[in-house]
């Protein structure tokens, strides 16, 4: 299966960057992660819940940075299995970003999605509808975080400093507190 959008976020490219490399908070935008945890720079484990049809169950999964343009995209791959089926995914990740103005990014992705064992027995119908309703949820999330934030782009103070464009060996997992 193929998932491909692009969805427009009112905040600059290099802070929805950064929003998407830490990890801690652009987990919470996902709707049914239960946990993340930093591996690496460039590698997380999570696990996240989610019901597909008459099935639910919890997906433990790693994902890992392959290829990074700062602040304009990168490719990542996940992998991962449901406790309950023991189902697997896989899935390769694209997302580009492309400022629209000073304090507008369009954020497009793709993502090609492998499902085997059980869940892909549901069918193509079923997964694809829940798949849309998580990522539709994230969006909104999304934009509900980045754009409710202060932001000097859009003339807002923040009480800091602007942070500098980051990699992801310096971003994913940083929180305020690290």
């Amino acid at each position: 299966m193929i998932f491909a959008d692009a969805i427009t976020v009112e905040a600059p490219a290099a802070e929805v960057w950064d929003f998407l490399l830490d990890v801690n908070r652009s987990s919470a935008c996902m709707p049914g992660v239960e946990r993340v945890t930093l591996i690496d720079d460039r590698t997380f484990d999570g696990s996240i819940e989610a019901r597909v049809g008459p099935i639910a169950g919890s997906f433990a999964f790693r994902a890992h940075i392959v290829e990074s343009n700062p602040p304009r995209g990168l490719r990542a791959e996940v992998e991962g299995s449901d406790s309950v089926t023991k189902s697997t995914l896989r899935m390769d990740v694209t997302m580009d970003l492309k400022p629209l103005a000073p304090a507008a990014t369009e954020l497009a992705y793709e993502a090609v999605v492998n499902v085997k064992g059980r869940l892909a027995i549901l069918g193509d119908m079923v997964l694809r509808a829940t798949a849309t309703l998580i990522l539709d949820e994230f969006a909104k999330r999304l934009r509900t975080n980045l754009e409710n934030t202060p932001s000097p782009a859009r003339g807002e103070q923040t009480g800091a400093p602007p942070s500098p464009d980051r990699s992801p060996a310096s971003a994913v997992g940083k929180t305020d507190d690290s």
